[in-house]
């Protein structure tokens, strides 16, 4: 699923930013092997390189998509992109949880993640260059 040149990005609801950042952190056993985060597994594509994601957690929520992905890098590449992908400039409904992966294409195995206390929806794959 790395595909370079391309962003995978899910919208959310969190309870706090540590659960999102416990949601997608991978650990390492003794031996230095990786054991994937929650995401990665939740959404059955396993590992991902870390240095290619981006979070963001707001304690209030956001639906207006600029407010929402302008504090990434790129995003005034896959802004446009993302706004045209779901049809306006804002979502019907609030978040305020973000993950976006780079050079990286998701196949949509999985479109939502749901428990108790995360909630994610993938928005789409878009270019970022």
């Amino acid at each position: 699923m790395e595909f370079d040149g391309m962003v995978s990005i899910w919208f959310g609801i969190s309870e706090s930013l540590q659960n999102l950042e416990e949601y997608v952190d991978i650990k390492y056993t003794e031996d230095g092997d990786a054991i994937d985060s929650k995401f990665g597994m939740n959404f059955e594509f396993g590992y991902y390189d870390e240095d290619n994601i981006e979070i963001c957690f707001n304690e209030d929520p956001k639906n207006n998509i600029e407010d929402i992905l302008s504090d990434f890098s790129y995003s005034e590449l896959f802004i446009p992109r993302i706004t045209e992908l779901i049809n306006g400039k804002s979502l019907s409904y609030g978040i305020n949880s973000v993950i976006v992966l780079y050079d990286f294409k998701y196949d949509e195995v999985k479109r939502e993640d749901k428990s108790k206390d995360i909630q994610m929806e993938l928005i789409g794959a878009v270019p970022y260059e």
